[in-house]
């Protein structure tokens, strides 16, 4: 199918909220990143946010999680957060302060995987939200994004290295 050509915007409820990441839902929605909220559009166009419980943070990466909720990444309070198709959302702080969480994704093993910007890990959480970091090879990496490759392991960038990292499942 060809595309017909024609766009259509929405606008957020505040106009300047930022929307960053867009991924589909569990509940058939859109659901999106924006300044201290977490955005749901219906394919007609009706938006709902839903506020973040930190008033002034950025929320970056977000993704369909194996639990049935979707999981999003809050950069500058680090902290991990959790929404469900219902909007209620629970945050897990890093285990290392200041850490800059960015990019999130499902791994094969089930589990949340997401850059650690600042403090050069790639952090684990689970869907009952326990988080446990593991650091990179190299100091000051900046690992940036991270995605499940063909290959069933997760592969990351690493800014501050110029290099490319995985995780090997199998």
């Amino acid at each position: 199918m060809t595309p017909s050509g024609t766009i259509t915007q929405f606008l957020t409820s505040s106009g300047n909220s930022f929307p960053n990441f867009i991924v589909t839902g569990p509940d058939g929605n859109l659901w999106f990143t924006e300044a201290s909220k977490i955005g749901r559009i219906t394919l007609s166009g009706a938006i709902t946010e839903f506020a973040t419980s930190s008033v002034n943070s950025y929320s970056n990466s977000i993704t369909t999680g194996p639990d049935g909720n979707l999981w999003f990444t809050e950069s500058d309070v680090s902290k991990i957060g959790r929404i469900t198709p219902s909007g209620t959302i629970t945050e897990f702080a890093t285990p290392s302060a200041n850490s800059y969480p960015y990019s999130i994704v499902t791994g094969p093993d089930g589990n949340l995987w997401f850059t650690e910007n600042v403090v050069s890990k790639i952090g684990r959480v689970t869907p009952s939200g326990t988080i446990t970091e593991f650091a990179t090879p190299s100091a000051n990496s900046s690992p940036n994004f991270i995605t499940t490759g063909p290959d069933g392991n997760l592969w990351f960038t690493e800014t501050g290295t110029g290099k490319i990292g995985t995780i090997v499942f199998h």
